[in-house]
């Protein structure tokens, strides 16, 4: 079984929030963690079931296993707290970006982010490890409170 890649899992959920698809982990939750149907997941979400699927793949990739990747998602979603989309979609459903102002092609937002504002990433990134270190010494904590 290969290993959990974290840093390039924050990475892909850092890149999807800032993105505009701040929904992901919670999508995931509902479709891999609780078993809900493609379908009715993606249309709550407003995506398509492939799509879902397809991040589904990805996550369970980078986790190593579709057991592990149910047990990251919902340490995915705490760490991601405070990890906010840089570009939104308003009622017309056009993308734009809140730094820069620009227009964003939906398929072009993650790109928009990664060649534009990659320090926004690059926090993003850096607080969801930090937040993953904290996570991991309260666990620590936790456990050896347990054992005494």
């Amino acid at each position: 079984m290969k290993p959990v890649d974290i840093k390039s899992l924050v990475n892909y959920v850092s890149l999807k929030i800032l993105g505009g698809s701040d929904y992901l982990l919670d999508a995931l939750e509902e479709y891999l963690v609780d078993g809900e149907g493609p379908a009715i997941v993606a249309h709550k979400y407003n995506i398509s079931k492939h799509q879902l699927r397809g991040y589904a793949q990805r996550i369970i990739e980078k986790s190593g296993s579709e057991i592990r990747a149910k047990k990251v998602i919902p340490i995915l979603k705490y760490i991601s707290k405070g990890v906010e989309p840089i570009i939104t979609r308003n009622d017309s459903g056009a993308y734009t970006c809140k730094i820069c102002n620009t227009v964003v092609a939906r398929e072009d937002t993650e790109e928009h982010v990664r060649k534009y504002h990659k320090d926004q990433l690059t926090l993003a990134v850096k607080s969801m490890m930090e937040r993953l270190e904290e996570y991991r010494a309260k666990k620590e904590k936790a456990v050896a409170v347990a054992t005494t």
